[in-house]
């Protein structure tokens, strides 16, 4: 006589994703980049100065008055 077994079997589908969160990353590295150069590169006027121009004298000389007596 056979016994009618049946063993429970778990089966698991995957899928390969769209790839659109790389697609996304990838963009925002490739946005990080592009804006870093035109910042630091002087386009948008990162490596400018800011306009300041401080004059000092090489020696300063302070003159006190004398004790009256």
């Amino acid at each position: 006589m056979m016994t009618d077994e049946r063993k429970e079997r778990t089966t698991v589908v995957t899928s390969g994703g769209g790839g659109a969160g790389w697609f996304i990353a990838g963009g925002l590295i490739v946005a990080l980049i592009i804006g870093g150069f035109l910042l630091f590169g002087g386009a948008l006027g990162g490596s400018e100065g800011s306009g300041i121009n401080i004059d000092v004298p090489e020696k300063v000389i302070i003159e006190t008055p004398e004790p009256a007596q």
